[in-house]
């Protein structure tokens, strides 16, 4: 992936997180998203691993829609 590529990528998590995020929840966010850094890949599941991210966003999607998310 290019540079161009990831900061396309970049730019739209931004954008969406400025327009759709209220105030009191990007403090607490901030606060979270240091885990980002202490993230490894090889701590992941296989599954989570080997799926794409289109299967991974439908496997998101359905566990909301049945209340399967403890969020």
């Amino acid at each position: 992936m290019n540079n161009t590529e990831k900061r396309e990528i970049i730019d739209w998590i931004n954008k969406r997180y400025d327009e759709e995020v209220p105030s009191p929840v990007k403090f607490v966010v901030r606060r979270k998203a240091k885990r980002i850094e202490k993230l490894d890949i090889e701590e992941f599941p296989d599954s989570v691993r080997k799926c794409t991210f289109e299967e991974f966003l439908a496997i998101l999607q359905d566990a909301y829609k049945n209340k399967k998310l403890k969020f």
